[in-house]
């Protein structure tokens, strides 16, 4: 698949699922294991978007695609940023 397409893709991922994802992990009644896996999920898909950007980075002429994917990327870490402050860890569970 070229990597436009799959820019494409993962750019209408993010932006149909962020605000699910959000409502997610912000959820009190979303067990600890499904916001662990919530993370998980999205650790995947920051990596599938760093590697689209190495891709689109070595590629010349893709400027407009490399912007693009540079903020798509940011995006996707600030999500599982977000995620992450939402799981407690257990000495924070037992205060």
């Amino acid at each position: 698949m070229p990597p436009a397409l799959r820019l494409e893709k993962l750019q209408n991922f993010y932006t149909d699922k962020q605000p699910q994802i959000i409502r997610a992990i912000e959820a009190p009644n979303v067990s600890l294991r499904q916001k662990q896996l919530i993370y998980a999920c999205l650790n995947n898909l920051c990596q599938l978007s760093a590697q689209l950007y190495a891709e689109l980075s070595t590629a010349p002429g893709n400027y407009d695609l490399l912007d693009q994917a540079g903020d798509l990327d940011d995006a996707w870490l600030q999500l599982r940023r977000l995620a992450g402050s939402k799981i407690l860890i257990r000495s924070e569970q037992a205060a």
